[in-house]
């Protein structure tokens, strides 16, 4: 009989042990405390203004490798500063015969572009200009008309700004600055590439004179940088 008691008892003694411990376990809860911690950083303007090198169109990674139409022409312009035109391309176009006008030619450079790069803190935006020239020869003065085509825009390597717009790529107009690009304030900043005589509409260059004579025509482009957009 004592046995069977004491049995009874410690089966008692463990039911009861494991209420208190389940009520126990019931009982216990958690408080999360809100805390806020500041995260600071000082950003100061770069005042690297070294001239930017020129890249390659197709591998914005590497230097410019020159064009097999625009020989020599591959150091850039050596401009300074933190809004500059750092390239340019010379462009050259297929010979015309001379037995009349009107006439279009396309360019033959394989890599022409102008390269901008916009190292301001203020990220104002800026717009890309040209102003054609007429072309003559010691003959004769052409009246011409321009058209860039499809204008391709591609960013250095490493750049993340947004891209700038690309506002004309029909006829220029000669002696008139015609905008080209414009980047809209905190966008176009970093090296960018605009790209010509690619995609689906080349480069092109109307002659519109009908009586033609024979020489070599120059003429030139004189692009411009303004420190806003336009």
């Amino acid at each position: 009989m004592r046995m069977g008691l004491l049995v009874t008892g410690r089966l008692l003694m463990m039911a009861v042990s494991g209420l208190i411990i389940s009520n126990w376990g019931w009982s216990v809860t958690t408080q999360a405390a809100d805390r806020q911690s500041q995260v600071q950083v000082k950003l100061t303007p770069s005042d690297d203004d070294d001239a930017v090198s020129p890249v390659d169109p197709d591998d914005p990674s590497k230097p410019y490798p020159g064009d097999p139409a625009d020989e020599g022409n591959v150091t850039g312009t050596g401009s300074r500063g933190k809004l500059t035109i750092d390239f340019v391309s010379n462009l050259k176009f297929k010979p015309v015969t001379t037995a009349g006008g009107p006439a279009t030619v396309t360019a033959q450079n394989e890599r022409a572009m102008i390269q901008v790069t916009d190292r301001r803190a203020s990220a104002a935006g800026w717009t890309l200009q040209v102003t054609p020239s007429p072309l003559q020869s010691g003959q004769q003065q052409l009246t011409t008309s321009l058209k860039l085509g499809s204008v391709q825009l591609k960013p250095g390597t490493g750049n993340v700004s947004a891209a700038p717009n690309v506002v004309n790529t029909g006829e220029l107009v000669t002696g008139i600055a015609n905008n080209v690009v414009t980047a809209q304030p905190q966008s176009g900043l970093g090296t960018w590439l605009v790209i010509l005589n690619r995609g689906d509409e080349l480069t092109q260059l109307q002659i519109h004179d009908r009586q033609l004579s024979a020489g070599d025509y120059t003429g030139t482009l004189a692009w411009s940088l303004n420190n806003a957009p336009s």
